[in-house]
């Protein structure tokens, strides 16, 4: 066993000495199919449903980095850290935070594309202007940021969700509501019986012409569908309609200081570019590493390190909010951080962060080959793995706008190939 291991180890050293470009670009693709699906677990039914925190979601990637970082031993690598690791973190933790919050706000497909671009230009911004990497030509540059800057605006432009309102005998109603309340299971008798009684209640209130006589001997109506019964008495309860509006319309939009007001999916689109300007520079430490020799994979173990212990720093910040929103109540402002839901969220939350994990890997090994400008640039064509999930998937597109879009993010595309073109090696 020693010796198989010993093999392994002097094999895997062997391919990434021997690694040339094609080795890079390999990696990119890898990273692009990783990192555009790491998002599908964050939708998931299960997630939705507990309407998991954003910060919980991170911190199941974050610690699978953790968990998975020393595997790299295997190929190895040494045991080292550096403190760029840190640094790596600071920049990740709270970009994916926003990352994940955009997802759940503006959808897969708008999410991941907004930011991969926003990752892009900052990229080249880092490369060029700061690690002063050659171009081939400044102006053939700036045309392949203007393409891509263009499917940008397509992509955002054509990411109308699909329309849900749907004939209802007769009356068009919203459809997402009217599946909401359809959606119950015929055999919750229980609630049935409450939904009679709340109607024969609100007939009795009106007259008494419409009550139940149960002694005389004409033949009881048919009941009608339970689903009928349901919104009748949604429709009959004028102020729960009133309240029920105000709650989806409060739900729907969010406060800025009480000054400002944005829809969430607004807001989601303001998480991403925020995770594309901040969190995009998370792999630009590695430049700096790699001159203390911790390029390739030596800086996976430092990069998950440094992640967990800024996610392990953000909760103690978030801990202290509770703490001084609750005036110093420690139990309470215990109980007042998001549950990690363990027990319903391992599965999604360890499969997002193990897709995260080889992502993030495959990236520092494109990186490493092929530059920050082009290796961390081609990796975002992740952007059309999350489309695709967000089309096909979530149906998060409407059909009437689904071609306008794909033709948005293949402009995209080949501003992300003609801007790697443009960097020289």
């Amino acid at each position: 066993q020693c010796q198989e291991r010993w093999h392994w180890i002097k094999t895997s050293r062997m391919i990434l000495d021997k690694c040339t470009d094609a080795c890079g670009y390999v990696a990119a693709v890898a990273a692009a199919i990783c990192l555009g699906s790491f998002g599908v677990p964050a939708k998931s039914k299960v997630v939705t449903r507990l309407d998991a925190d954003p910060m919980v979601i991170q911190t199941y990637k974050s610690t699978m980095a953790f968990l998975t970082c020393w595997l790299v031993v295997l190929s190895g690598e040494p045991i080292k850290f550096t403190s760029w690791g840190i640094v790596s973190g600071i920049f990740w933790v709270p970009g994916g935070v926003a990352g994940i919050y955009a997802i759940r706000n503006a959808g897969l497909a708008i999410a991941v594309g907004t930011w991969s671009s926003i990752i892009v230009l900052t990229s080249f911004f880092w490369g060029i202007g700061v690690f002063e990497e050659r171009v081939r030509s400044e102006l053939g540059a700036c045309g392949a940021c203007l393409t891509l800057v263009a499917g940008l605006i397509g992509m955002s432009r054509y990411s109308k969700p699909p329309n849900r309102i749907k004939e209802v005998g007769g009356d068009r109603k919203d459809g997402a509501l009217y599946e909401k309340i359809t959606r119950v299971s015929s055999t919750s008798d229980l609630d049935a019986n409450i939904i009679s009684k709340r109607t024969l209640s609100k007939k009795d209130s009106r007259g008494g012409s419409d009550a139940v006589n149960t002694d005389n001997n004409q033949t009881k109506p048919q009941s009608p569908p339970r689903a009928f019964l349901e919104i009748e008495t949604l429709l009959q309860d004028d102020d729960t309609d009133d309240d029920t509006e105000t709650q989806q319309k409060n739900q729907k939009s969010i406060s800025i200081i009480g000054k400002f007001t944005v829809t969430k999916r607004q807001m989601g689109i303001i998480a991403a570019m925020f995770n594309g300007l901040w969190g995009g520079t998370n792999l630009v430490p590695l430049h700096y590493a790699s001159h203390e020799g911790f390029g390739g994979p030596m800086y996976v173990i430092s990069f998950a390190c440094g992640s967990m212990l800024v996610t392990i720093a953000l909760w103690a910040i978030r801990f202290v909010y509770e703490l001084y929103r609750l005036d110093g109540a420690v139990l309470k402002a215990f109980h007042a951080l998001p549950p990690l839901y363990i027990r319903q969220m391992w599965i999604p939350g360890s499969l997002s962060g193990i897709l995260w994990s080889v992502g993030n890997f495959m990236c520092i090994i494109a990186v490493t080959f092929l530059g920050q400008g082009v290796g961390y640039s081609f990796t975002q064509a992740s952007m059309l793995i999350s489309g695709l999930w967000g089309i096909f998937y979530f149906n998060e597109i409407g059909q009437d706008m689904i071609n306008r879009w794909l033709a948005s993010a293949v402009l995209a595309l080949c501003g992300i190939l003609w801007l790697s073109y443009e960097h020289a090696a």
